[in-house]
């Protein structure tokens, strides 16, 4: 064999041997379409337009979903400020814009069930969204040595499989991807040989602290003590690279650059001559300080070598990690879950509802609570109602007087939806509804004075949009469901009365899904004489007391309900007499004088 062919045999030998350390280029990903739901991608994607709820932008508000979104949020702990903001923006929103993907809508319901069911497995799972958001956000030496960073970065990593093998084998399909990412990482023999630096040499000895702490100790350098802890951590550093370099398992961990060099025997005599200097304190013309900045370089970069090898060696073992949007979900699930079990903790029973294709029209609704109310009231004290609906009945009048719980109910009727539509359980005995495309509300609101328009005029301009929505604006289609809080007040009661009866029979004939509250009882009079089809009354159930009345809260099928203002009216006190007895009062107490008012002069015996 000639020379040329003895050296290209031993080139080709070295970067045969070389290629064992280059950067792994293979992904490890959590497998699946399913596996974690972006929002962003169906939201853009046009064949999936048609997946999301769309809503007018007051709904959230006006059925109040804030509150459960809050709630959700707040029962996952967060380490970094950049995790709760990235969770806060998915989660935010993930509750804004729900699904009626039926797959999509199961899945999050088997994973909020199953973490709601068993808390050992939810702390699990914690635990790995803890870690995963480590891996995400942690800035340990980001300013330090090159290399050391991307030393940690490995470190979580390992840190974040751990976890996952410590996790239970979940039933979801959800959280089974995780399990099955964690069983990948468990196959995989190189980056096991990584994990087992990491856990054996990187973590024990604190190999990042030590060096980060060691560049530092350079800087001030004059004290005793700093000398001490840069010997004692030079001390560390050698002992760790004399295993990787001389001892099974990890003889053959870095690359023999490592060996050829000598860089065990190298950073030995280096380190040597420096701790001398460092504790010859009669040595004349020595500075420390200065001395510490002169050898920051060298040290610096002889650690900077130190740390190329290394890095090379883990990240010739260890894939790339994709995991999308994994840490924001993973909040979502364990803070929706987090919030059922608090609810059947206070008492309340939490189903997951079942969710029907959207033609069928219905919703079969028992013993449901409204969400705002279980965070104020004990359940001995909130009044259930059931939420009942089918395609020939589905277009609901509900009167009765104020404070009564009209508006309650149909906010009540609008969670219901909402958070099914989310993948959450509901507050609720039984549930079974049909799939939505939409939801629209129209609640009481106060004159919008920016655009120069009243509230009966901004009304008429929801209605519009409901009705003829100009392009990017949702389209209202039978499927849809529509709340309305006393329509119409703004204005007077015959164009009241007139344009609330021409709203209703357009939803009538749509066959929209509807709940509508108002004192107009013209519109339950023609419910009753049957004149709209699909039209139920609903009445909040009122019982005489003597003059007075009592509000039970509960919501009865097949019934009006006055609105019983006088009564209200007069237990407040506001009548003729009542008030003139306040007035001649607040003159015989010398508020304000007699002659200063329009009361004509009184007998003294008039005046209490």
């Amino acid at each position: 064999m000639t020379l040329k062919h003895t050296l290209e045999k031993t080139a080709y030998r070295i970067m045969d041997y070389l290629k064992g350390f280059t950067t792994r280029q293979d992904i490890y990903a959590l497998e699946g379409r399913d596996a974690c739901y972006n929002q962003k991608d169906h939201k853009e994607a046009g064949e999936n337009a048609n997946r999301l709820v769309l809503s007018n932008h007051e709904a959230f508000n006006d059925l109040d979903i804030g509150g459960v979104f809050e709630k959700v949020f707040a029962a996952v702990p967060r380490q970094y400020e950049k995790g709760k903001t990235s969770d806060r923006e998915y989660m935010n929103d993930i509750f804004h814009n729900p699904v009626n993907d039926h797959d999509e809508i199961a899945q999050r319901q088997a994973a909020i069930s199953e973490l709601q069911g068993d808390e050992a497995l939810w702390n699990q799972v914690l635990t790995v969204k803890s870690s995963l958001d480590v891996c995400l956000y942690d800035e340990r030496f980001k300013s330090a040595v090159n290399g050391l960073k991307s030393l940690q970065d490995a470190s979580n990593i390992v840190e974040f499989v751990l976890s996952i093998r410590k996790m239970r084998e979940p039933v979801s399909k959800r959280l089974k991807h995780v399990k099955d990412l964690g069983a990948r990482f468990d196959a995989d023999e190189r980056f096991r040989e990584a994990e087992k630096f990491i856990r054996e040499l990187y973590i024990p000895y604190g190999l990042g602290d030590v060096v980060a702490d060691n560049m530092d100790y350079l800087n001030a350098i004059s004290s005793v003590g700093s000398r001490r802890e840069f010997y004692g951590g030079n001390r560390i550093i050698l002992e760790a690279t004399e295993k990787m370099i001389t001892q099974e398992p990890f003889k053959q961990f870095i690359n023999d650059e490592a060996r050829a060099l000598n860089l065990l025997k190298t950073m030995k005599a280096k380190l040597d001559i420096w701790h001398k200097e460092m504790f010859s304190f009669n040595l004349s013309g020595i500075k420390l300080e200065t001395w510490g900045k002169n050898e920051r370089k060298r040290y610096g970069d002889l650690m900077e070598y130190w740390l190329l090898l290394v890095n090379e060696a883990i990240y010739s073992r260890i894939p790339k990690l994709e995991i999308g949007d994994l840490s924001p979900a993973l909040s979502f699930y364990l803070g929706a879950a987090a919030l059922q079990r608090k609810w059947t903790a206070d008492g309340f029973t939490v189903t997951t509802p079942a969710v029907l294709e959207k033609r069928k029209i219905k919703a079969s609704i028992f013993g449901s609570c409204n969400t705002s109310l279980i965070e104020r009231l004990s359940v001995d004290r909130i009044i259930r109602n059931d939420i009942i609906s089918d395609r020939d009945h589905n277009l609901f009048v509900i009167t009765g007087p104020n404070n009564g719980g009209k508006t309650t109910y149909i906010r009540q009727v609008g969670q219901m939806y909402w958070l099914a539509h989310l993948g959450m359980g509901l507050p609720a005995d039984r549930v079974e509804l049909s799939a939505i495309d939409a939801i629209f509300t129209s609640f009481n609101t106060e004159d919008n004075t920016s655009e120069g328009t009243g509230l009966y005029l901004t009304e008429l301009k929801r209605i519009s949009q409901f009705s003829r929505p100009v392009s990017g604006q949702p389209h209202m289609t039978p499927y849809s469901i529509v709340f309305f809080d006393e329509f119409a007040n703004g204005t007077d009661h015959e164009e009241s009365v007139k344009r609330t009866k021409i709203v209703l029979e357009y939803l009538s004939q749509k066959g929209v899904t509807a709940y509508f509250t108002t004192h107009k009882h013209e519109i339950a009079d023609m419910v009753e004489a049957g004149e709209l089809p699909g039209a139920v009354n609903l009445g909040a159930e009122v019982r005489r007391n003597g003059d007075s009345i009592d509000t039970t809260y509960r919501i009865i099928r097949n019934a009006k309900e006055k609105s019983y203002g006088h009564i209200q009216a007069e237990a407040m006190g506001i009548t003729p007499e009542s008030l003139r007895t306040y007035l001649l009062q607040e003159i015989a107490q010398e508020v304000y004088p007699i002659e200063d008012t329009r009361v004509e002069p009184v007998k003294k015996h008039e005046i209490h």
